[in-house]
């Protein structure tokens, strides 16, 4: 059964599926960052530390270096002793000046390209300002050495960070997909069953389908109160298919006999007319009158009377063919709807049964007998008329010709 536009999920909304998946994704990224970046933080914030500290040690140690050369006013002398200290270390530039201020040398690390402009701009950001340390003679200062950290070391540590920040990437990826798996096994598997089934209740009314059972405590909880209201949504819609069957029949059913009455006959000959013409074939109404039946009513009473009207009812029910319908129109009269198909020879032998089948005297509650008889006439379609009401006047008046002695009034 296909649903209807209105009952169509919008294929533009997540799932639950993907709306927990997304929650997770994004609590794990956000442990992860959190946790990279304070590593991170605090990392670089050590590393600074240590590399003032060192700086300051290797500021000393060129100054003791350089200080006999710059004493001699040797240059050649003070960038061999500068080199001989700073190149092992994480040293980008050191720079000696004299009291004055003027630069007398400069020492740079030797390499070029992108990744020393890298290093110099990260050693830009986490040591700023450089190691300083002065070169005396006794106590009089000849020159101060300046000394700037490189990014070598920290280049490797954030390298490693990174490299770790991917590592625990790719593990939240797999250990989200693996939620998301087990999300959908525990979570929404039973919540789609539950769904599945609500609408198989409601859009093809089967009220028998219930939802499994769930590992999960509020998922198992909601599974079972839903099959409690299935099983009232079941008890109620059989009481409501009963409660609508007996309004039908008492609609559509004469109380005393149980045979269709006027109503269901109204509404049961057009479809039979339309039968017919789709088919291409006959069918007949038989008109019923119980003979003196007032007279009956008179001298044995209502109760006797309606006694009478059941057994003439079985009576007919018993001649009848198994396609064919009969009815009762009211008070003593009773109608007859030959399916079609049925040929002239085959009316007159259900209208010689109904005639035999009164020989045998009818029983009252109060324990007489009385003999019944019945006046009997028929109409075909549409060979004596294509029209429904005139075809039920034929009928009619087929009836009255075949009362006993013709009466012009009915007798009842």
């Amino acid at each position: 059964m296909m649903r209807s536009p209105a009952s169509t999920p919008n294929s533009a909304m997540p799932t639950l599926r993907q709306v927990l998946g997304r929650v997770h994704m994004r609590l794990i990224l956000f442990a992860v960052l959190m946790a990279g970046a304070t590593l991170t933080l605090t990392g670089v914030l050590v590393i600074r530390g240590y590399a003032d500290r060192n700086l300051a040690l290797i500021a000393r140690t060129v100054a003791y270096t350089v200080e006999p050369a710059l004493v001699f006013d040797d240059i050649a002398a003070v960038r061999h002793g500068i080199a001989a200290v700073a190149v092992s270390e994480s040293v980008l530039q050191v720079d000696v000046r004299d009291p004055g201020g003027h630069v007398l040398m400069t020492w740079r690390r030797p390499g070029g390209g992108v990744m020393a402009a890298i290093e110099r701009g990260i050693s830009g950001l986490v040591a700023p300002s450089p190691a300083l340390a002065d070169v005396r003679r006794g106590d009089r200062l000849i020159a101060q050495v300046s000394v700037y950290g490189g990014a070598e070391g920290l280049g490797r540590f954030i390298l490693s960070g990174l490299a770790t920040a991917l590592a625990c990437l790719v593990l939240t990826l797999l250990a989200t997909w693996t939620l998301a798996r087990r999300l959908q096994r525990d979570v929404t598997e039973p919540l789609a069953r539950i769904a599945d089934v609500a609408h198989a209740v409601r859009a093809d009314r089967q009220f028998d389908r219930r939802v499994p059972n769930s590992d999960i405590q509020e998922v198992d909880q909601l599974g079972r109160d839903f099959n409690a209201l299935l099983d009232e949504l079941r008890d109620w819609h059989r009481g409501m298919v009963s409660h609508n069957r007996m309004l039908e029949r008492q609609a559509t059913r004469d109380v005393l006999t149980g045979l269709g009455n006027r109503a269901m006959f109204e509404q049961t000959l057009p479809a039979t007319i339309a039968r017919a013409d789709a088919a291409d074939a006959p069918f007949a109404v038989i008109y019923v009158d119980v003979n003196r039946f007032k007279q009956v009513n008179d001298t044995h009473g209502h109760d006797a009377g309606d006694a009478m009207l059941i057994v003439i009812a079985a009576r007919l029910r018993v001649v009848l063919r198994p396609d064919d319908l009969a009815f009762r129109l009211g008070g003593d009269e009773f109608a007859l709807i030959l399916a079609p198909g049925v040929t002239p020879d085959e009316i007159d032998a259900i209208k010689a049964r109904i005639a035999s089948g009164m020989n045998q005297p009818i029983l009252l509650p109060n324990g007489e007998s009385i003999e019944a008889s019945l006046s009997v006439g028929s109409a075909r379609y549409p060979h004596d008329s294509a029209d429904a009401r005139d075809l039920l006047r034929h009928a009619d008046a087929a009836m009255y010709a075949a009362k006993p002695g013709r009466a012009s009034t009915r007798d009842r």
